[in-house]
């Protein structure tokens, strides 16, 4: 597609446009899940990754390291150190290596490909770009028009023609591109004969538990849970239960635990913390620094087998069985089994954290609020516990080990690919303060901090926000009259604004407000910095302050030595002169950061969605709806405590955040 100007311009509402994988039409993108491609037996998850491998034919490591991404946009960053490597032709082949890829997805995929392409009818295909007008084409004036080579779409409208006029045939016998050099792992990449194919994606690759998204190309779950129920079940005492196996025990929480009470002399006890997600793990495992004491003599121990609550945060299943000695909070509840071997702790662990029990914590807690309801000793020892024989509960926590292995690589390799985009912003910022014409700056002459707050209306309702340190953002609070908001002074929040933590600044809790976010408000606590957008970007703001230099910037800032000693100081901040690029160049960033913040998203969703398969998987399986008397664990399925901390995403958990007093 060389010689005259290839420019072309598309009109949106005349066009099939697609951006985003999750689009009606997002399974045109080379980004797009569930269409696995095999080239000489080696199965590659996405056409950008089969692209991208083929930049390096004479480096066949880094073939094999984009072709391991579980992810396509983690393949595509996974070949940008090594772009200056590419073959000295790329330029000159690249389409046709596309054009390829594309041929190879459709045979691969041909069902649900071919389906696709056909529904786009004779409409223009068009790929759009906040940057890229070479592949695909970008927004001009109103929206409405599109302005670029758009290479993409173009090679999918011939496809499609292809489709139409040849059929099945279309995806028969793919011979490679013309060029020299082309290989896969140092072996020609010769012709494909595309009848086998058609037999393996459309028909082994579209039950995915994971979905077919963007981010979603990974590694099977584990196996199933065995679908075979025990003889014979009776109805269990607790009412939010399903019936249990017959032969199982279930008694009041106080015929299996007492109340104990022993306090640390020393307090060099390991600090144990509670969590809804992790149970009772070490704090040394947590990103908290919140709430150091200088002492913890006094502090409540706790041994391995014993049931430790967080009596405030009960009704969220903020509790566990203790693997270890330890301290915790003296406001917490520790109840010590009577028998030590009665409770395999980790089945505790598992069936205390499950939805129907921490139900029944709701039901028996106290309070005038429901996020300070307080669980009691004499509730929750009321409590029927089920207590399977002890084998059956080592083979339950065995099963339920080996399948959260499983998932703990699932969200492994998701925070992967969050931190590599994150990595790869703070790079393009890196490069734009080292150009030539960036200037150094003091903060007040590009931003301004919002002084005005709102007029508070007593019965209108307002939605307080709270943030998450390291840069993971904002959350928002239970919405709450006007006439119930406290003391506090409260500010409007608009999208765009760049607000930082007034106590945890120096932990990196900063963050930019997004549409979501418009409208809510924020405390004194919380200075909010309006950007002067013929300046600066507040998404360039924000990524250099979680850079090491701006990180040093924020710590000079915040007075004291830890935790709720280090306010900020906003003032003597706005003083500080900072690197301020040229303005296109902080828009790349900007850029990026829109397309990181969409994949966060995306990547949020499945570990929801993954977090809710793996709490049905825990609830059949500590209830008895499944019998695991026969599962047997496979090679993989060994795993340390330390593997499974990954379980514990803090991402998620909000309300621990706040809890430990970042608000």
């Amino acid at each position: 597609m060389g010689g005259r100007n290839q420019t072309r311009t598309y009109n949106r509402k005349d066009s099939v446009v697609f951006r985003k994988t999750d689009e009606p039409f997002g399974g045109l993108s080379n980004m797009a899940g569930g269409y696995p491609i095999h080239v000489h037996g080696v199965r590659i998850l996405t056409s950008e990754a089969l692209y991208q491998a083929c930049r390096f034919p004479h480096l066949p490591d880094v073939q094999r390291l984009i072709i391991g991404q579980i992810s396509p946009m983690t393949a595509k960053m996974r070949s940008k150190p090594y772009r200056k490597d590419s073959r000295p032709d790329w330029d000159q082949v690249r389409v046709r290596i596309m054009r390829w890829s594309l041929r190879m997805k459709l045979a691969n995929n041909w069902n649900t490909f071919s389906a696709l392409l056909l529904k786009t009818g004779e409409r223009p295909i068009v790929e759009e770009s906040r940057k890229d007008d070479f592949w695909g084409a970008k927004v001009v004036d109103d929206g409405d028009t599109l302005v670029g080579m758009n290479v993409l779409g173009r090679l999918l409208m011939e496809l499609r023609e292809q489709v139409k006029q040849q059929g099945r045939d279309a995806a028969l016998d793919i011979a490679p591109p013309d060029i020299p050099q082309f290989l896969l792992f140092g072996q020609p990449i010769e012709v494909a004969a595309g009848a086998s194919a058609l037999q393996t994606a459309d028909t082994q690759d579209q039950g995915s538990l994971f979905g077919g998204d963007a981010t979603a190309s990974v590694e099977p779950a584990a196996p199933p849970a065995p679908t075979s129920a025990y003889p014979s079940y009776r109805p269990a005492r607790m009412r939010w239960l399903p019936p249990v196996p017959q032969h199982w025990n279930e008694q009041r929480a106080k015929t299996f635990f007492r109340e104990v009470d022993e306090r640390s002399r020393t307090g060099q006890e390991e600090l144990l913390s509670v969590s809804h997600l992790t149970g009772v793990t070490p704090r040394s495992q947590k990103n908290v620094t919140m709430f150091k004491a200088a002492s913890y003599v006094g502090s409540k121990l706790c041994q391995p087998g014993d049931i430790v609550i967080n009596t405030l945060w009960a009704w969220m299943a903020a509790l566990g069985a203790s693997r270890r000695t330890g301290i915790v909070s003296p406001a917490y509840g520790v109840y010590r089994p009577h028998r030590a071997d009665s409770f395999n702790p980790a089945y505790l662990d598992y069936l205390l954290r499950t939805r129907a029990y921490t139900t029944e914590y709701i039901g028996r807690s106290t309070g005038i609020r429901a996020s300070r309801l307080r669980l009691y000793p004499n509730q929750f020892l009321d409590i029927p516990l089920l207590q399977p024989p002890r084998p059956e509960q080592d083979q339950i926590v065995a099963y339920l080990r080996a399948q959260d292995a499983h998932i703990v690589r699932f969200i492994n390799a998701k925070r992967d690919l969050i931190a590599l985009m994150a990595e790869q912003r703070g790079v393009l910022a890196e490069q734009a303060i080292s150009s030539a014409e960036t200037q150094h700056l003091r903060l007040d002459r590009v931003v301004s901090l919002l002084a005005t707050p709102i007029t508070r209306e007593p019965e209108a309702t307002y939605t307080p926000i709270g943030m998450f340190n390291r840069g993971r953002g904002i959350f928002h609070k239970t919405p709450t009259e006007g006439k119930h908001l406290g003391d506090s002074t409260f500010f409007r929040i608009e999208e765009g604004d760049l607000i930082f933590s007034g106590q945890f600044a120096w932990e990196g809790a900063i963050a930019v407000a997004n549409a979501e976010d418009d409208g809510c408000i924020a405390s004194h606590r919380y200075p909010i910095a309006k950007c002067k957008f013929d300046v600066v970007t507040p998404e360039y703001l924000y990524t250099f302050f979680l850079s090491k230099a701006g990180d040093l910037i924020l710590n000079h800032h915040s007075r004291g030595a830890a935790g709720r000693n280090r306010p900020l100081n906003p003032r003597s901040l706005m003083k500080e002169k900072i690197p301020v690029p040229p303005l296109h160049l902080q828009r790349e960033v900007s850029d990026f950061f829109y397309e990181e913040q969409s994949v966060r998203r995306e990547i949020e969703k499945e570990i929801t969605l993954i977090r809710e398969y793996r709490d049905r998987l825990i609830a059949d399986a500590v209830t008895g709806q499944v019998d695991l008397r026969a599962w047997r664990p496979g090679p993989d399925d060994a795993v340390s405590d330390d593997y499974l901390a990954a379980l514990g995403d803090d991402d998620a958990d909000p309300a621990e955040e706040e809890a430990d007093g970042n608000e």
